[in-house]
């Protein structure tokens, strides 16, 4: 998956409305590119503030914040 794609199912992502396996190309990729670990950083810390806990704790654990 490529930065751009990720980046624009970050919020779906968070939100838990992506398929399994949708979800498991995106954490490929997580895991694989920092600048887009750092925009879902950066969506976490949003939607927390604006929404309340989404996967902030699931993000956490994955990916070390």
């Amino acid at each position: 998956m490529a930065c751009r794609d990720t980046v624009h199912l970050t919020c779906w992502y968070l939100e838990g409305k992506l398929s399994p396996s949708v979800e498991c190309e995106i954490e490929w990729h997580l895991n694989r590119c920092r600048d887009c670990r750092l925009i879902l950083e950066a969506a976490t810390k949003s939607l927390d503030q604006h929404v309340g806990t989404v996967r902030a704790a699931r993000y956490r654990v994955r990916y070390g914040n």
